[in-house]
């Protein structure tokens, strides 16, 4: 009797799969590219079409990826939270016998502007409640942790003082700005330095005081 041959599986091959994913992983990082200029540009209100535009793809592609543009921006607030955590692992690998914890809370006051305005938009509730946001914050907290012991181990910081703490006198340092604007930033950064110093550490203060006069 003769042996019936099979036919090969109509599957796509593992090569074109790859491709196709790969593809759409691009996509999607062109989005939130696109998405994280336009929003730094322009404001949140910017339009989901003129994104998709920027980003060279269509809008169901966007729309593939990220359903509604809340979505979108908590994606792209995750994004730049990611971003200041690789840099934050870039100093503290770099670091040797320098300090790093000042250098980060200043690069990371710098950023603040867009975040601070992407946090509001989504909302206190939805952040926490939001997997990939809390994932991304609990690894900052960590790296902030790390740093402070790094610079403890130099004598350069205070004891007791946590992750936790670093980055709540960050938002104050923020709130600050918002209120007073930019330039009130060097001067609460270098208070936030001088509280944070181990003592016996010289912490001279720069900026100028803010006024309230009308």
């Amino acid at each position: 009797m003769a042996t019936t041959r099979q036919e090969p599986s109509a599957d796509p091959l593992p090569g074109v799969e790859r491709r196709q994913r790969a593809d759409a992983a691009r996509n999607r990082e062109r989005v939130l590219g696109a998405a994280s200029v336009l929003f730094r540009e322009r404001g949140l209100d910017v339009g989901v079409g003129e994104i998709a535009e920027r980003a060279g793809v269509g809008r169901a592609t966007l729309f593939r990826n990220f359903p509604t543009k809340q979505d979108l921006i908590i994606a792209v607030l995750a994004d730049q939270i990611d971003q200041a955590a690789d840099d934050m692992r870039a100093r503290i690998r770099n670091a040797g016998d320098q300090g790093v914890l000042f250098g980060i809370l200043e690069e990371i006051a710098e950023r603040q502007e867009m975040s601070r305005s992407m946090f509001e938009a989504v909302g206190e509730q939805e952040f926490l409640a939001n997997p990939e946001l809390r994932k991304a914050h609990t690894e900052l907290v960590e790296l902030m942790d790390e740093s402070l012991n790094h610079d403890r181990k130099l004598g350069l910081v205070r004891d007791g003082v946590t992750g936790s703490d670093a980055l709540m006198l960050l938002k104050g340092v923020c709130m600050v700005s918002d209120e007073l604007g930019p330039e009130s930033m060097e001067r609460h950064l270098s208070l936030v330095r001088a509280a944070l110093a181990a003592p016996g550490t010289e912490c001279r203060l720069t900026g100028c005081a803010p006024s309230f006069e009308r």
